[in-house]
């Protein structure tokens, strides 16, 4: 494994290192404090890159953890394969139990939002030995969503389809002055930074793959042949926002039907982005929760 440095800013006055790791042939960006008594490893969602956590690295440094956030390939600063399959949960899952290896890291406290938590509820049932406790922001385990789906809420995941066709997708959210775009993505805080790369030259993978690599279902038949039978042996804990647009609410409360240890759950008065627009909500829960669970 190939691991190159260099060093960045993260919201505090002290350099953080910045390190490339090669991992199953593809490159991994990651922001890492180096010190602390115990790893939190942070990875975000759809559609971001690692500084998504940019208010959360410098409290849980400042609380005496190792943090580490990750650029999922495809986001951020990270690779970006062309084969969508190499997207699939059940390979960025190999990817991130290597990338622990690299790291030096035997166990840490995992946090996923969005996507990421979408990965990490099956990385958390099939690699509980390299977590502590997972702690999963806006997104439950994937078949419940399917659960929802079936139980007549399809027309709230319409995007869930829609992000399955990359032209379409971008014509429905870019037309018009991306009006519709402008209407969904409101409340998250960097909407102007994401719709400028949407716009621009560079690599657009980012938009789609997560739904081009992880159709419903396959997310059925891979809980059928193995997942109903794993659940999450760590303690869990799921927070959701009340004013997420995207996600309802018993997608994540029905997370407890996946583990077998302690589980919690935290409703706040947030919208979907909700480390970004309530850090002063989520920062002080997340603190109290990894006392509890170290």
């Amino acid at each position: 494994m190939r691991i190159q440095k260099s060093t960045t800013t993260m919201n505090t006055s002290e350099n953080i290192s910045t390190t490339f790791h090669t991992i199953r042939d593809e490159t991994y960006a990651v922001t890492d404090t180096g010190d602390g008594d115990t790893a939190v490893l942070l990875m975000h969602g759809w559609p971001d890159d690692r500084s998504i956590w940019r208010y959360q690295i410098p409290v849980l440094w400042a609380a005496g953890y190792r943090v580490v956030a990750v650029d999922w390939i495809g986001h951020g600063e990270s690779s970006i394969p062309k084969d969508p399959k190499r997207y699939r949960v059940p390979e960025v899952s190999k990817d991130l139990d290597a990338l622990l290896d690299s790291l030096e890291i035997d166990q840490c406290h995992l946090v996923a939002h969005d996507y990421g938590a979408t990965v990490c509820w099956e990385f958390a049932a099939e690699y509980t030995h390299r977590l502590y406790s997972y702690c999963a922001l806006s997104v439950g385990p994937s078949i419940e969503i399917v659960v929802d789906i079936l139980r007549g809420n399809l027309f709230h995941y319409y995007w869930l389809v829609l992000h399955g066709f990359d032209s379409l997708s971008r014509w429905v959210y870019l037309r018009n002055n991306n009006k519709r775009y402008h209407k969904r993505f409101s409340s998250h805080p960097d909407a102007n930074r994401i719709l400028e790369r949407l716009h621009g030259d560079g690599d657009q993978t980012f938009w789609t793959i997560w739904e081009r690599a992880n159709p419903s279902h396959e997310v059925l038949l891979r809980w059928l042949r193995s997942g109903r039978k794993k659940k999450i042996a760590v303690p869990t804990m799921g927070i959701y926002s009340h004013q997420d647009e995207w996600m309802t609410i018993d997608q994540m409360s029905r997370g407890y039907r996946h583990v077998s240890a302690q589980w919690r759950f935290e409703v706040l008065n947030s919208g979907h982005w909700l480390q970004l627009e309530s850090p002063e909500e989520v920062n002080p829960i997340l603190l109290n929760w990894l006392s509890e669970v170290r």
